[in-house]
């Protein structure tokens, strides 16, 4: 019995050692984790949408150049759409869109509308782009309340020049006063008021010019056709009939024939060297712009401007494209007067070199002798760019119900009174539809 016994507890020691063994032999290998796949930042993208371009002679630089996609809906005109009322639609229905690039005049409206960001922010985040690059005259006139809604990347000087030897010192942004004494006490043997003065309007047209601007305060929505501008009304009336006449040649100016030189200037170029200074053969000039009592001779025109949504997740990207805008000229081909400090040193530097430009010799009128703008006369018309006050945010709408009412009161069929009366009653109206 004992034999059995240990037989039995041989056999269990022997078991629970094979039972052992066999456990370590079978066990499983701890199982592995998968692989972790590396996150990857998700790509942003900045939509875009344009009244003013299409932008697809150039989307590929444009992607190139940014850190995001970009994804640009052009919004046409057409005769039965308007491109900023389709635009305005997707905005209220919220639709995705970041950058909104459209006219001054569309501008105004979606800064009524309190859809913009301000951009001041933004350029203190920029390493490349600040307040201080700008001209501080083009953020001035682009500011709301404190704020910068948009920037323009395109704007046109209106002004007008005559020698300063037939207009005197100091008359620069002349009055009506002024104007109209030069108008009927031209010096001996000068034939024209205004040079070129094709046609019957052209003489009015520029004197009405700046008054009818001064009439409408945009900040307030309010208008005043009386006063100044009322009184040009009476003035214009009482020129004397109009007669165009054949200029002898393009030298009018230089030989005294003409007066005034009514101009449009879209930047430092070649186009101001031929105005401002070889079409009068190199004489000093004076900048004495439209007729006005506020001092402001000049017009401006801002052709379009580009502002960020305030709804817009992608702020920094939106002002990344703003940027290419203003500085890059294979993605923005359009001429502008200058609108950041880098913009005045490249077209300075650029015209050196490029034979429409304002440092290589000009032509004079009517003759084969060149002549080259001096350093004077450049650092001149610089300072009067610096220095004119920026108004962007003016309606194309309201120019264009002052043009059909004042060429009534010329043409005889309203008196200056009623012509005054219709304009305070239909610009009010529409300043009121728009506010």
């Amino acid at each position: 019995m004992k034999k059995i016994s240990m037989i039995i507890a041989l056999l269990a020691v022997l078991n629970i050692c094979s039972c052992g063994q066999k456990t370590e032999d079978i066990t499983p290998p701890a199982p592995t984790a998968p692989p972790v796949e590396e996150e990857t930042a998700e790509t942003k993208t900045l939509n875009v949408a344009s009244i003013m371009n299409n932008f697809s002679q150039v989307k590929k630089e444009i992607d190139k150049k940014m850190s995001c996609d970009v994804n640009i809906k052009f919004y046409p005109g057409g005769d039965n759409s308007d491109p900023f009322e389709l635009l305005n639609l997707d905005i209220i229905s919220g639709e995705d869109i970041d950058v909104v690039y459209a006219g001054a005049d569309d501008m105004r409206q979606f800064i009524k509308n309190d859809y913009l960001t301000d951009l001041y922010p933004l350029m203190e985040q920029s390493e490349t782009l600040k307040k201080d690059d700008f001209l501080p005259n083009v953020l001035k006139g682009l500011e709301v309340d404190g704020k910068l809604p948009a920037i323009c990347d395109s704007w046109i000087l209106y002004t007008a020049v005559a020698k300063t030897e037939n207009v005197g010192e100091n008359m620069e942004n002349w009055t009506p006063e002024q104007a109209l004494n030069a108008f009927y006490n031209m010096p001996d043997g000068m034939e024209n008021f205004l040079n070129y003065a094709w046609m019957e309007y052209d003489i009015p047209n520029y004197l009405i010019k700046r008054v009818a601007v001064d009439a409408v305060d945009y900040k307030n929505n309010t208008c005043d056709f009386g006063g100044a501008f009322l009184e040009m009304l009476e003035s214009i009336n009482n020129l004397p009939e109009f007669q165009p006449y054949d200029p002898v040649g393009n030298d009018n100016l230089i030989k005294n024939r003409s007066l005034v030189s009514d101009i449009y200037l879209t930047g430092i170029d070649a186009i101001f060297t031929q105005w401002t200074y070889a079409d009068f053969g190199g004489d000093d000039v004076t900048f004495i712009g439209y007729p006005s009592e506020t001092g402001k001779g000049y017009v401006t025109d801002a052709s379009s401007a580009i502002g960020i949504l305030e709804t817009s997740s992608e702020k920094q990207e939106g002002y990344e494209f703003i940027k290419l805008m203003l500085n890059d000229k294979s993605i923005n081909k359009m001429v502008s007067m200058p609108v950041t400090e880098k913009n005045i040193t490249d077209q300075l530097k650029e015209s050196k070199y490029n034979n429409m430009s304002v440092h290589c010799p000009r032509n004079l009128p009517d003759s084969n002798e060149q002549i080259e703008i001096s350093e004077e006369a450049i650092e001149k018309f610089v300072e009067y760019i610096r220095n004119v006050e920026f108004e962007p945010y003016t309606s194309e709408e309201v120019e264009r119900i002052v043009l059909e009412e004042y060429h009534k009161c010329y043409a005889g069929e309203i008196t200056p009174q009623q012509c005054a009366d219709n304009l305070n009653n239909r610009v009010s109206l529409y300043l009121s539809e728009t506010e």
